[in-house]
């Protein structure tokens, strides 16, 4: 039991250290080409398939292909900042979770957001703009 409960706290330590290092890793070479995004984040490549669609939730990521899905609603009306920002974010989530296999809400969604926050801020975006957009999309949507 002792053995097992100091394994269990050096596995959480070593997850604490690596969600800080994540938290300071900076995003780089953010391009979107026709319906793709390609960005650097924590040493690695990361490309995914833009897909505009109706969908429930503003934006999510399949966990089956590399693809992103943005609703139609969203993608139409929005200022392209707020666009590529909420790509960006789902783009980083996904491989958060699936190469990294941290947990979606708790892990994930937050650097997740971290990163989306400082890639509107470096393209000059407003960040409080573009979380009350993000909202008001979801609320318009049925999302609480």
């Amino acid at each position: 039991m002792k053995g097992e409960r100091k394994i269990n706290s050096k596995k959480e330590e070593l997850r604490r250290h690596l969600i800080k290092t994540l938290m300071k890793e900076p995003v780089r070479k953010v391009k979107f080409s026709g319906n793709r995004i390609t960005l650097e984040f924590y040493g690695h490549k990361i490309s995914d398939k833009i897909t505009i669609k109706r969908e429930k939730h503003v934006a999510e990521w399949s966990r089956k292909r590399r693809e992103i899905f943005i609703d139609k609603k969203f993608g139409r009306r929005e200022i392209e900042k707020s666009f590529r920002a909420l790509c960006v974010h789902e783009a980083i989530e996904k491989f958060l979770v699936e190469h990294l296999k941290l947990e979606l809400d708790e892990e994930a969604h937050v650097i997740a957001t971290q990163k989306e926050k400082e890639y509107i801020e470096s393209i000059r975006g407003n960040w409080r703009s573009h979380t009350l957009k993000i909202f008001w999309a979801w609320h318009k949507m049925g999302e609480k």
